[in-house]
């Protein structure tokens, strides 16, 4: 099992997207934060089963991405790179938002 790290620009993301979802419902927050959770768990367990983002295709590392949904579903990435035992996780995007560029990393 891998160890999972929150960069800083994903926590940062997390941190905005609950703050919408919670304006908008509190359940709704709760259920996306159950939802990455979930994700999370996934990726620690089984972090080779996901394939490659598009993102990847810029830089010079692996770029991965691993995708959830909402109840609604609305489908998030979470892109994340593996180093040593870790998983790091770079950034959690929300629909509609653009790809990454190599300058974002």
């Amino acid at each position: 099992m891998y160890e999972l790290r929150t960069l800083r620009r994903a926590s940062v993301e997390i941190r905005h997207h609950l703050e919408f979802l919670s304006g908008r419902s509190k359940r709704g927050a709760e259920a996306w934060a159950r939802a990455l959770d979930k994700t999370f768990l996934r990726l620690k367990e089984s972090v080779h089963a996901f394939p490659l983002a598009a993102e990847d295709a810029h830089v010079t590392f692996a770029v991965q991405e691993a995708l959830f949904k909402t109840r609604r579903g609305l489908i998030y990435r979470i892109l994340f790179t593996i180093a040593g035992g870790q998983v790091l996780i770079l950034s959690v995007r929300g629909p509609g938002q653009d790809f990454l560029t190599k300058n974002d990393f």
